[in-house]
C-alpha cells in the first residue's frame, strides 16, 4: 500500500466515523472541519455528510426537546402558584433557547407590566418566587397623543401580535428604540445583543402578555448568537400561554365571586336596616328621641 493511498484512507475513515455519529444523533461539524474546504471528491463527500449530519442533529435535538416540552406543559397547567407559574415559563423558555436573560410582561390596562426579570450572567432574579421587587415602570402601548407605541420592541409585539427576532440590538435597522436597553447595559457592563420577543395569547386570541428572551448562547462555544426559529419554543409558549390564560381567567372569576358576595352582603344589611326602620316601634323610638332633644333645648 502506497503512502498516497494511506493518506486518502485516513480522511475516508474520519468521514465514516462522522457517519457513525450521525446515526447516534450527536454529530458535530468540527469532526470534518478541515475537510470541508477541499475541492476534490473527499471534500465533496465531507460536505454532503456534514449537511446530512447537521440536519439529523437538529431534528434529533428538536425531538429531545419536544419530549421535554410536553411534560413541562403539563406541569405548567397543573401549577396552582401564580408566581411559580410565571417564573417557570421564563426559566423553561431560557432552557430551550439557551437564552442568558428573559423578561415576562403581563398586559394590564394598555400597559406591559414587568412580572419576571432574569439574567444569568448578572445573577439578576426579580419577581416570581424570588421575593425581589421589580421597580421598572410599565411600558405603555400608546403614546401621549394616542398613537400606538411601536418604537419599543415589546409593545410592538403586543400591538402587532407577532414575534420579532433581532440579531444585534446595536446594529439593527429595524427601527426599534433600544435606548433603555443601552442605558441598562451602560450601568451594568452587560451587552444585550440578540433578542427574541413573542406575544402570549389567550384562548380568545387576545394578547395577555409578552415574553422576551435575550442573548442566545451557542452551546459549544458560549458565543452570543441570533435566536433560531424553533418549533419547540413555539410549542412551549403555546402550552404556557394556555396555562397562564387559564389561571388569569380563574383568578378573575374568583375576584368577581368575592365582589358579588360583598355586594350581596351589603344589600342584605341594607335590607335588614330597612326592615327595622319601617316598623312602628322604630318610628315611636324616633319620636321619643325628638321629644327628649326638644325638652333639653327648652331647659
Amino acid at each position: 500500500m502506497t503512502d498516497s493511498n494511506s493518506k486518502e484512507q485516513l480522511p475516508l475513515k474520519r468521514i465514516m466515523q462522522a457517519v457513525n455519529t450521525v446515526e447516534q444523533g450527536d454529530y458535530n461539524s468540527a469532526l470534518l472541519a478541515d475537510l470541508l474546504g477541499r475541492p476534490d471528491d473527499i471534500g465533496q463527500l465531507a460536505r454532503v455528510v456534514d449537511a446530512m449530519g447537521r440536519g439529523v442533529a437538529f431534528r434529533y435535538k428538536q425531538l429531545q426537546l419536544l419530549r421535554k416540552v410536553i411534560p413541562v406543559g403539563v406541569a405548567l397547567s397543573a401549577e396552582r402558584d401564580f408566581d411559580r407559574l410565571l417564573e417557570s415559563l421564563v426559566v423553561e423558555a431560557q432552557n430551550v433557547t439557551g437564552a442568558d436573560a428573559g423578561t415576562l410582561y403581563l398586559l394590564e390596562d394598555n400597559t406591559l407590566r414587568f412580572v419576571i426579570v432574569r439574567n444569568l450572567s448578572l445573577n439578576v432574579n426579580m419577581g416570581g418566587t424570588s421575593g425581589n421587587e421589580i421597580t421598572f415602570p410599565p411600558l405603555s402601548l400608546y403614546n401621549e397623543d394616542g398613537s400606538e407605541n411601536r418604537s419599543n420592541i415589546a409593545t410592538y409585539v403586543a400591538l402587532m401580535r407577532k414575534k420579532v427576532a433581532v440579531g444585534d440590538a446595536y446594529e439593527t435597522s429595524a427601527g426599534f428604540d433600544f435606548s433603555g436597553t443601552k442605558a441598562f447595559d451602560k450601568n451594568t457592563g452587560y451587552r444585550s445583543k440578540s433578542f427574541l420577543t413573542l406575544p402570549l395569547e389567550g384562548k380568545d386570541k387576545e394578547v395577555i402578555g409578552v415574553l422576551q428572551l435575550i442573548n442566545a448562547k451557542d452551546p459549544d462555544t458560549g458565543k452570543i448568537i441570533p435566536f433560531a426559529s424553533d418549533d419547540v419554543l413555539d410549542a412551549l409558549v403555546l402550552l404556557a400561554s394556555a396555562a397562564l390564560d387559564g389561571y388569569i381567567r380563574e383568578r378573575k372569576l374568583r375576584e368577581e365571586i368575592a365582589k358579588l358576595r360583598i355586594e350581596i352582603n351589603e344589600q342584605h344589611r341594607a335590607s335588614q336596616v330597612a326592615e327595622i326602620t319601617d316598623t312602628q316601634y322604630f318610628r315611636n323610638l324616633q319620636n321619643k328621641a325628638r321629644q327628649m332633644r326638644s325638652q333639653r333645648k327648652e331647659k
